[in-house]
């Protein structure tokens, strides 16, 4: 009998990085609902998880843990790119040109 390592731990962050990309691309805060909608859906996908990962000849884990990580690395990025930085600014002196 083959044992399934079972780690749905796997699903929710990455829903949730998900979501971080969609809000920081969007600017759009999700509703109370969307939330309740986003939770059912990662309770379904946990549940659903031992199934396909049984099935495949990789580590599925592995790979959604990865795919977290380059999410979450796309919204650290997108939120760099979006900050302003204050710059100092300097005046030019010419004498008097």
């Amino acid at each position: 009998m083959t044992t399934v390592s079972t780690n749905a731990q796997a699903i929710s962050p990455l829903v949730t990085a998900g979501e971080a990309l969609v809000s920081a691309l969007s600017g759009y805060t999700f509703s109370e609902n969307a939330i309740k909608v986003s939770s059912g859906v990662t309770s379904f996908l946990g549940g659903l998880f031992p199934t396909p990962a049984s099935k495949v000849g990789f580590d599925m884990e592995g790979v959604l843990i990865g795919a977290t990580e380059v999410l979450t690395g796309l919204n650290t990025t997108i939120s760099a790119a979006r900050t302003r930085q204050s710059v100092p600014q300097t005046i030019a002196v010419t004498n008097g040109a």
